[in-house]
């Protein structure tokens, strides 16, 4: 679908600039910005994936494994706060010098290492304790996690037998000394008794703490983790992505609306041609916008037996030789005798666009010109068919590329009278100048002057708004009608 804008009789004269009022923020404009940034965006977001990916997939493997120890409360503990003391007492036994010593050499390894490896944890609405340690491999990390858990419960066993001996030394030579005495005869009664039942209670030390669930080794790394890392890695990456393409719309702002290339600029839409791609519906597509386009063309221009038109671009751009083809193919066809010339000199395209060989062209007659040599210069203007005037149904299209020497420098004004003015003495009723952009330092100014109207061919989201006004400086000077924009577009951007 082609927009298409009614067009005024035209006129030398812009549209006022408005300036626009203080608005709120303009959520449309970051989506566009965010549109418009999308590459940066996937470029941001897919790199920094695959590096965190990569080096998640380079990273050396660690295997964790628990063994699990159960606290079981004595007669004694009789509140919850006490067996919360206990087991953060047990915590902090477990990681003590003396109990990483005795798993150290088991392990045969050293204590500052075990150290880092090892961690004690608790939960004490379970009266659980559980020892996680890490290593390279599976066997590894169960291996140092049996030990430590080995190590601890033998040393609070040992810790509790020797209190006991110490409390039955204790008790023994209390008796040797109540022996013989008077009345003591009960009270060794009561001794032996009391240590017969730390006899009991050494057969049972250490049964309140015990192994619950040995290590085993783990069946997959604790670390790295290459999809979970990849996941977050892509949040973030495109947290930050977003906020790159939203600082860059602030730091270097485009214009993204049709309003405001009209505005800025001071000139109208003249119509808008659609991306073709590589669908046939996209060609055709293109191809009615641009016989759309050489009729608005044509209606616009004065009746004259030959009209020159120029088209341009603000900047280099690709799609300015597009348009010049595409237009000029669709004049021939509806009956016109047209000429396209490539007058752009610092990048010639048109003779690859009509898939033409390079050979002497406009640059060839622009030297000739200058050395006044007319007589080259004319001779060098191919003539259409003499019978082309009557064939309106299906015109004739002559292409006139930039030559084999295409330079700049040759551009002047007597050069350029000279070849208008044969372009004049031609048969063709329709000539376009594939011209220079606007804004490079040499412009088509010079070429503006023999032109009876310009086109230029825009992009919306590819211009800075102080470019456009520095546009609109430069069509203020044109000496002819500027008609309007073509602008460059997708199909989704039609449907707005």
């Amino acid at each position: 679908m082609i927009e298409e804008r009614e067009i005024r009789a035209p006129v030398s004269r812009l549209h006022a600039l408005e300036l626009s009022a203080e608005e709120p923020i303009d959520v449309r404009r970051y989506v566009n910005a965010l549109r418009r940034s999308r590459v940066l965006i996937a470029a941001i977001v897919i790199g920094l994936t695959t590096l965190v990916l990569l080096l998640s997939l380079a990273l050396p493997k660690t295997y964790t494994a628990q063994a699990t120890i159960l606290f079981d409360e004595s007669p004694s503990v009789t509140t919850t706060i006490d067996a919360q003391r206990q087991l953060a007492t047990i915590q902090k036994l477990l990681m003590t010098r003396d109990v990483l010593a005795l798993s150290a050499r088991k392990l045969r390894t050293s204590v500052g290492s075990l150290q880092a490896k090892v961690q004690a944890t608790v939960d004490p609405n379970a009266n659980i304790v559980g020892i996680s340690a890490s290593a390279s491999s599976p066997k590894a990390a169960a291996a140092t996690a049996n030990a430590v858990a080995a190590a601890f419960l033998a040393r609070q066993r040992a810790v509790e037998l020797s209190s006991l001996k110490t409390s039955k030394t204790r008790l023994e030579n209390a008796i040797l000394r109540l022996a013989g005495t008077a009345g003591g005869k009960a009270e060794i009664l009561l001794l032996r008794e009391r240590l017969s039942e730390l006899s009991v209670t050494a057969a049972t030390a250490g049964n309140e703490l015990q192994l619950a669930d040995a290590a085993r080794p783990p069946t997959k790394p604790t670390s790295p983790r290459p999809v979970r890392n990849a996941a977050f890695a892509f949040v973030a990456a495109l947290f930050i992505a977003v906020l790159v393409a939203l600082g860059r719309e602030r730091i270097a702002p485009r214009v993204g609306e049709r309003r405001d290339l009209e505005r800025l600029s001071g000139v109208p839409i003249v119509t808008e041609i659609p991306d073709a791609g590589r669908s046939a519906a996209g060609a055709a597509a293109e191809r009615d916008a641009f016989d759309t386009l050489a009729a608005v063309v044509a209606a616009q221009l004065p009746p004259q037996r030959q009209k020159v038109l120029l088209v341009t671009s603000p900047l280099a751009d690709k799609g300015k030789a597009r348009v010049t083809a595409g237009l000029s193919r669709a004049l021939a066809q509806s009956g016109e005798t047209a000429l396209v010339v490539d007058a752009d000199l610092r990048r010639p395209s048109l003779e690859q666009l009509f898939g033409m060989e390079r050979a002497p062209g406009l640059a060839e007659i622009l030297a000739a010109a200058r050395h006044g040599d007319t007589e080259t210069a004319a001779g060098m203007i191919v003539e259409p068919p003499a019978s082309a005037s009557s064939r309106r149904r299906t015109g004739i299209l002559a292409v006139l590329g930039a030559g084999e020497a295409a330079s700049p420098s040759l551009v002047s004004p007597d050069a350029l009278t000279v070849l208008f003015h044969e372009l004049r003495e031609s048969a063709f009723t329709f000539v376009v100048i594939h011209a220079p952009p606007l804004l490079e330092p040499e412009g088509c100014r010079a070429w503006a002057q023999h032109a009876d109207a310009m086109l230029v061919v825009s992009r919306l989201e590819k211009m800075a708004p102080n470019e456009l006004v520095e546009l609109r400086d430069q069509l203020e000077q044109v000496d002819t009608t500027v008609l309007g924009h073509v602008l460059l577009g997708s199909g989704e951007r039609l449907a707005d």
